[in-house]
C-alpha cells in the first residue's frame, strides 16, 4: 500500500509566509528611522529628547538601570513615550514615577529591553527570538487601522518610531507601556470559566502544580516555558464528557491519574509541550513534541486553519482538529495557551509496512509534469529546492541537484526500467565536485515507532555511487545502517543466475543476501490484473533493485528524514532513486510488489 504526503500543511505554509512577509514589510512608516552618531547611546538619546522620554528617563534613573543602558553593549528598547508613561501610571491611580519602588520600575526597563540589537526587518508574526531581560518573550505583529498598517506589540501597543539606532543599539518608540504577564499557565487555565473540566484534570493527575511554578526559579530553559493546547468545556461536552467524572471514567484506567501509565496522565501529558510555542511556532513545524515520551501532535495549516492530527496515513484520511485561534496566543508568566476546537487524544497505533515512492512530492504533484511521461523537472530552481520533502549538503554550491524524471515508455512495452509509477528522483552525488552535493535527505511519511527493515528501491547503473543510509541523522536520534548501497549492484549480486532464474525460487536467495525483488514479474501482474501486461519483463528484473540497509529503531511516531551519504562517486554516476519501503521487521519482506501502472501486488 502506498502512503501519500498530504501537500496541503506546505502550500498554504508557503502562501501565508509570502503573506505575512508582504503585510509586514508593506507596513507604512508613519516616522522616518533616525541617524544619531555613534556617540549617543541609549539614556543620551532620552536624555536629548525630553518632551517625548522624560518620564522613561526618571523611571531609568530610579530603577538604577540608567548606567548599563548608558555603557557600551548592543541592545533593543521598546520607549514608551511620555504620552504612553502617562497613560500607565493613571491605570495604577499614580500620579508620579516616585510613587513606584525601584524594583518595580526596574522590571518595568527590563521588560522593554532585548539583549540584542533586533531591527523591525526581524520581526515576525509571532515571538521574537530574543527574550527580554525580563524573562518573558514580546509578541510581534501587524494591525490595520484607518487603511494604515502598523507592527504591534504584545497586542498593547504600537510601534510609532521604529529603528533609531544608536551607538549601543535600537530604540523603537512605543504608544504604550508593556505589561508583563503575571499569572501562570495554571492559574490562567483555572481563572477562565471555559476550562473547568480540565482545570480538574490538570489538578488529579499533579500538572496542576508543574504549570504553577515561577518562571524565574526553573534555570533549566527548557522546561522555563510550557505550551497548553487544551479542549474547552464546550468541546469536551460535544465529545460526550459532560463533566470531569465523566473524562475520568473514560480515560482513567488504573484509577490513579498521577500514574505515569494512566490513560488520563497520558492525555493531560499529551497536551503540554516544553517551550513557548505561539501559532507561527506551531504552524512552521511539521509536529509538537509533547510530555508523553515519544508521542507528539502533527500540525499543518489548511488555508487560515491550524489542525492538529490532520494525517493522512496508509492511504487514509485521519481528521484532526482545528486550533480556535480567538482563545489562542494567550502569553503567560510561564508559557503560552492555545485552546482546541475539539477533544483530540494520543491515536493508538501499531508499525505498519510504509512502501514511499519517492516522486510522491506534494509540490510535485501540484505540476502539470507530475507523472507525465517523458517529462524531466531540476528540482534545484534558483539555488533553492522546489520540494520541502528533499534536502542537499548544505556546505556544497548545489548548482547541480536532484531530478524528477519520468519514464517516456508507454505501458506495455517491453522496458524493465519503468519504475513503480513510472516516476523517479535522479541524484548526482560525488566525494570532491563542489558543484555537487555529498548526501541527499528525503523526507518519510508517517512512521509508527517500532522497528523497520530499510529497502532502498533503485534502478540499476553501472557508474551509480556508493552510499550509506542513515535516519535522522545529526539529531539525538541518528541511526547509521549497517549495510552499504551500491547503486552500481544489480539483483545477480544476490548470487541469483542471470538467465532464465526460477524467480520464485530465487526470492529466499536474494533475501538472504540482502536484496529482494520490489517490482512485480510479468506473470505476477497478469494474475493480478486480468491479463494486463505493464512493463515488468522477467528478462530485464535483475536491473531494479530492493537493498536492505538495516533495520532502523523508529522511536516517535512521526515523519523522519533518511539521508543518503555518498562514499564514493565522482558525479557522473546516477542515483535512480525509486522507492523506500519500511516494512515491519517481522512482516513479509517479498510483498506488496509495484508495477508502472501503480498497482500493488501481495503475495499470491
Amino acid at each position: 500500500m502506498k502512503v501519500k504526503l498530504d501537500i496541503r500543511n506546505i502550500t498554504y505554509l508557503v502562501i501565508l509566509s509570502a503573506f505575512v512577509i508582504f503585510v509586514i514589510n508593506a507596513c507604512k512608516r508613519e516616522s522616518l528611522t533616525l541617524s544619531t552618531t555613534d556617540d549617543v547611546n541609549i539614556t543620551g538619546f532620552l536624555e536629548k529628547n525630553p518632551d517625548k522620554f522624560s518620564l522613561f528617563t526618571q523611571i531609568l534613573e530610579r530603577s538604577g538601570t540608567k548606567g548599563y543602558l548608558a555603557a557600551y553593549g548592543k541592545y533593543t528598547m521598546f520607549t514608551p513615550d511620555n504620552n504612553a508613561v502617562n497613560d500607565w501610571l493613571k491605570s495604577l491611580n499614580k500620579t508620579a514615577v516616585d510613587q513606584l519602588s525601584a524594583a518595580e520600575l526596574k522590571d518595568v526597563v527590563r521588560f522593554h529591553v532585548l539583549p540584542d540589537t533586533v531591527a523591525t526587518g526581524k520581526f515576525t508574526d509571532g515571538k521574537l527570538t530574543q527574550i527580554t531581560l525580563y524573562g518573558q518573550y514580546l509578541q510581534t505583529g501587524v494591525t490595520f487601522k484607518d487603511g494604515v498598517s502598523s507592527f504591534i506589540i504584545n497586542k498593547q501597543a504600537l510601534i510609532t518610531q521604529s529603528n533609531v539606532r544608536v551607538g549601543n543599539g535600537i530604540i523603537h518608540v512605543i504608544d504604550h507601556v508593556l505589561i508583563p504577564s503575571t499569572k501562570t499557565l495554571a492559574s490562567t487555565i483555572e481563572g477562565n470559566n471555559r476550562y473547568s473540566i480540565f482545570t480538574q484534570a490538570l489538578k488529579e493527575t499533579g500538572f496542576y502544580d508543574s504549570l504553577n511554578y515561577v518562571q524565574s526559579v526553573i534555570p533549566d530553559t527548557t522546561r522555563r516555558f510550557q505550551t497548553v493546547i487544551l479542549e474547552s468545556d464546550s468541546a469536551l461536552q460535544a465529545a460526550g464528557f459532560n463533566n470531569y467524572a465523566a473524562l475520568k471514567a473514560k480515560l482513567s484506567k488504573t484509577g490513579n491519574p498521577k500514574s505515569h501509565t494512566d490513560s488520563l496522565w497520558m492525555y493531560v501529558a499529551y497536551h503540554i509541550s516544553t517551550g513557548a510555542s505561539y501559532t507561527p511556532d506551531i504552524v512552521s513545524s511539521p509536529s509538537l513534541a509533547t510530555l508523553v515520551p515519544s508521542e507528539i501532535i502533527t500540525t499543518k495549516l489548511v488555508g487560515t486553519k491550524i489542525l492538529l492530527n490532520d494525517d493522512e496515513f496508509n492511504g487514509v484520511i485521519e481528521p484532526g482538529v482545528e486550533v480556535n485561534r480567538t482563545f489562542s496566543n494567550v502569553t503567560t508568566s510561564n508559557g503560552v495557551l492555545h485552546e482546541s476546537k475539539g477533544f483530540y487524544k494520543i491515536k493508538p497505533r501499531v508499525p505498519t509496512g510504509v512502501f514511499f515512492d519517492i516522486g510522491d512530492q506534494p509540490e510535485l504533484k501540484l505540476l502539470a509534469a507530475w507523472r507525465a511521461p517523458g517529462q524531466t523537472i531540476q528540482l534545484l530552481q534558483n539555488g533553492k529546492l522546489i520540494t520541502a520533502g528533499i534536502r542537499l549538503d548544505a556546505y556544497r554550491s548545489n548548482t547541480i541537484g536532484p531530478v524528477y524524471a519520468v519514464s517516456s515508455t508507454p505501458i506495455g512495452a517491453s522496458d524493465g526500467r519503468s519504475y513503480a509509477n513510472r516516476d523517479v528522483i535522479q541524484f548526482n552525488p560525488t566525494t570532491s565536485n563542489t558543484a555537487r552535493s555529498i548526501w541527499m535527505e528525503i523526507r518519510t511519511p508517517m512512521l509508527v515507532k517500532g522497528k523497520y527493515k530499510v529497502w532502498i528501491c533503485y534502478t540499476y547503473n553501472g557508474s551509480g555511487p556508493l552510499t550509506q543510509v542513515g535516519v535522522d541523522v545529526g539529531t539525538t536520534q541518528e541511526q547509521l545502517l549497517p549495510n552499504l548501497v551500491d547503486f552500481a549492484q544489480t539483483l545477480t549480486s544476490s548470487g541469483v543466475p542471470t538467465a532464465n532464474a526460477a524467480l520464485p525460487s530465487a526470492d529466499g536467495l536474494m533475501l538472504t543476501n540482502g536484496f529482494k525483488r520490489y517490482m512485480a514479474t510479468t506473470a505476477e501482474v497478469s494474475n493480478g490484473v486480468n491479463g494486463l501486461q505493464p512493463i515488468a519483463q522477467n528478462n530485464l528484473w535483475s536491473v531494479m533493485v530492493g537493498k536492505l540497509a538495516g533495520v532502523v529503531d523508529i522511536k516517535t511516531t512521526d515523519k523522519h528524514w533518511v539521508r543518503f551519504t555518498t562514499l564514493r562517486g565522482n558525479g557522473t554516476g546516477i542515483m535512480n532513486m525509486d522507492m523506500i519501503h519500511f516494512i515491519p521487521i517481522d512482516d513479509d519482506q517479498n510483498y506488496p510488489r509495484f508495477s508502472p501502472s501503480g498497482l500493488i501486488y501481495k503475495r499470491p
